[in-house]
């Protein structure tokens, strides 16, 4: 509707005089008025002049009135648009083929000018109306789609939350969701270093990488400093009176921006920030909301994951040292646990390029069984000395007890991943201390577990393991070449070793052989037990 009239009417009848009058009533009540002789001069005007209203008379020479309307509102670019018929006859008849054509009005000739313009301002009142309401519920359906996709964003958020096994993937979820929600292009994400002095950008999007790495906030300083200090979210509207001192140039700031705490068991951990917003317009009271949501969750995810990684770190430490407890009990094996652990991290890593295992073998399983391999011995801590330092050949009893150790391992190592929690770590190292000597056929212990049933982890120790005990010097026996247990290797495949496991060893032997060239044991040194006889 224009704004320089209360409406926009197109007069259509072949009366030139009816024209007249009408156009001078409705031009002196503010109307912007257009005319037309016929239906199809009509119709054309009505795509250019894009009236609010149609006044049509039914009787129109060629096109009657009665098809203008049926081809006006068959049209779905003139089909909103309202029409008054005017009618020489009150015949019902023709009544009723104006209404089902789709007038909203008639009027009956002749007819009283007032009446018209009542009629006219009546319908555009209702078509008004209309067009408020259709936008009204527009609107409602767009917000009610707007935040229907932010319940799903945090839902999805959520669930993949909980899947999240690093830092960084947390980050890149909390990006990721709050960008989604609120249309903005930059993001990032401070934490605070280890001394809690300085706020660092550990991740961000929409911002150049160079700019991203500079960024380092004192946690006093700046918007960031302030969000973080007090706890509290700061929403900017426009740029006047932005602080960017905390943003390590002009380039970052901008608005609408929102700056808000990561904080998870009253531990302030760092700030979320976006901004660049697409549209450039101010945040909803819900979006806002949301976007605290999406931090809170994320600093819950943070604040945990935390806490595992330096729980991880501490058993890291103390499986090292754990181990080294078992190694002391048998010290003529001497540099046998730092060969096993380089060994089992060769052929991990070689068996992460293999398509076999892409799905199963990832970066942190290679780490985890270079650290989780001194426990396979674990056990043999509650080995009598008697049995485990004799120097010559077990007994069938004495070799009964020996198998023991496999079990006193589990039983060692299952409390504490009772207590801690599902820690990757920590299962490996209960699977190697108690599966190691299974054989790939059935035959080994202690439980006689076969083929893929024995953990991934527990196989690869079992075939590192016995490669250095072929390699190496024992109280009963001589250390044979490399190549000699290579060969030892590949003849037991399929009965001792996992068959899968042969070609990638030989991939890597060469690499096996130096690790036993540069870590061979001492055996010019007497043992502790040499020692504790003198």
């Amino acid at each position: 509707m224009s704004e320089s009239s209360r409406g926009r009417i197109l007069l259509v009848d072949d009366e030139e005089k009816l024209r007249f009058i009408l156009r001078a009533h409705l031009s002196a009540a503010g109307f912007e008025v257009h005319e037309a002789q016929n239906a199809e001069q009509a119709i054309a005007e009505v795509k250019s002049f894009r009236p609010d209203l149609i006044v049509m008379d039914v009787g129109l020479p060629g096109m009657d009135g009665i098809e203008g309307t049926r081809r006006l509102k068959a049209d779905p670019e003139t089909s909103a648009i309202p029409i008054i018929m005017l009618t020489a006859r009150s015949a019902s008849d023709h009544v009723v083929m104006a209404l089902e054509a789709g007038a909203q009005e008639y009027v009956v000739k002749p007819f009283d000018v007032g009446e018209l313009m009542a009629r006219i301002r009546t319908v555009l009142r209702l078509a008004r109306t209309r067009t408020e309401l259709d936008a009204l519920n527009n609107r409602l359906a767009t917000e009610v789609e707007q935040r229907t996709a932010r319940l799903r964003t945090l839902y999805n958020f959520t669930r993949a939350l909980n899947e999240a096994d690093s830092i960084d993937a947390i980050l890149g979820l909390i990006i990721e969701a709050v960008t989604k929600v609120t249309g903005c292009q930059r993001a990032s994400i401070l934490l605070k270093d280890d001394e809690g002095e300085h706020l660092i950008c550990r991740r961000a999007t929409g911002i150049e990488a160079a700019v991203a790495g500079r960024i380092r906030v004192h946690a006093n300083d700046g918007i960031a400093g302030k969000v973080f200090t007090t706890g509290k979210t700061y929403v900017a509207k426009v740029c006047s009176g932005v602080d960017d001192r905390g943003y390590d140039g002009e380039s970052f700031i901008s608005t609408p921006l929102i700056a808000t705490s990561l904080t998870a068991s009253e531990e302030r951990l760092g700030v979320l920030s976006i901004t660049d917003r697409n549209g450039g317009q101010t945040f909803e009271a819900d979006e806002i909301e949301c976007v605290r949501s999406i931090a809170d969750s994320g600093a819950i995810a943070i604040h945990n994951q935390l806490g595992r990684e330096r729980l991880e770190g501490s058993v890291k430490v103390l499986l090292m040292t754990v181990g080294r407890l078992a190694e002391y009990r048998d010290n003529e094996t001497s540099l046998h646990l730092e060969r096993v652990c380089e060994y089992a991290r060769i052929l991990t890593t070689e068996l992460h390029r293999d398509s076999k295992y892409a799905g199963e073998i990832g970066d942190g399983m290679i780490e985890d069984i270079y650290l989780a391999a001194p426990m396979h011995d674990i056990g043999k801590v509650g080995i009598a000395d008697d049995i485990l330092c004799k120097p010559g050949k077990l007994t069938d009893d004495e070799y009964g007890v020996m198998q023991r150790h496999c079990a006193i391992g589990r039983e060692v190592l299952e409390p504490a991943m009772a207590r801690t929690g599902p820690v990757p770590l920590l299962k490996m190292c209960v699977e190697i201390a108690s599966s190691h000597h299974e054989r790939w056929d059935g035959n080994g212990y202690p439980e006689g577990l076969a083929g893929e049933d024995i953990p991934l982890a527990a196989r690869i120790i079992a075939l590192v393991d016995a490669y250095d005990a072929i390699t190496s010097r024992r109280r009963y026996k001589e250390a044979a070449s490399h190549e000699k247990a290579v060969r030892i290797i590949q003849e037991d495949a399929g009965k001792h070793f996992d068959p899968h496991l042969i070609e990638p060893f030989l991939r890597c032997a060469d690499a096996f052989n130096e690790v036993r060239r540069t870590h061979e044991d001492d055996t010019s040194s007497p043992s502790r037990h040499e020692l504790a006889s003198v």
